[in-house]
């Protein structure tokens, strides 16, 4: 009987002792770290610009950044350089494009192009989707859902808006 009663007691000290714990008004004693900044997408508007046109402005912008830090030269191709996942039927606007040229020219080292890749907006002008197109790290046929190196991938919205990545590696 005994036990029973010192199992109890040891119950219930365990607790309150447990409930005391996580009402404390003790501040945390670790530094915050505010996270990084990660991808940009500038705001788009503007006049559209064919695929073409815009990857052309966007791989100059790119180059001309990267060769004033004494960087690597860009290494990707167009159209894969900024079309989002899908089909080939997008087109891009102006004021995403020059913020992109804006961040790129804000670049201070080498390492900010993959540390802060630019999202183009694209505009999707297909009727329908068509998932057998796009590629995955530039394998024909892949899902609808895979880009190549630095999009996003992600699908267009209702208003037939898509980020295209641009800038990284």
């Amino acid at each position: 009987m005994n036990r029973a009663r010192l199992f109890r007691a040891l119950s219930v000290s365990v607790l309150a002792l447990a409930a005391s714990v996580s009402c404390s008004t003790t501040k945390d004693t670790e530094d915050f770290v505010p996270s990084q900044r990660g991808a940009v997408q500038p705001d788009g508007g503007g006049p559209l610009l064919s695929e073409a046109a815009a990857c052309g402005q966007l791989k100059a912008a790119e180059s001309g950044a990267r060769q004033a830090l004494g960087c690597a030269a860009v290494t990707r191709e167009c159209p894969s350089y900024i079309r989002p996942a899908g089909a080939a039927c997008f087109q891009y606007q102006q004021a995403s494009i020059d913020g992109c040229a804006d961040l790129f020219d804000s670049f201070q080292s080498c390492e900010d192009f993959a540390l802060h890749p630019c999202l183009v907006t694209a505009v999707s002008l297909c009727d329908e989707p068509n998932p057998g197109e796009g590629g995955a790290g530039g394998a024909p046929g892949g899902s609808a859902e895979a880009g190549s190196s630095g999009t996003s991938g992600a699908p267009a919205d209702d208003a037939g808006l898509a980020g295209a990545g641009a800038g990284g590696a």
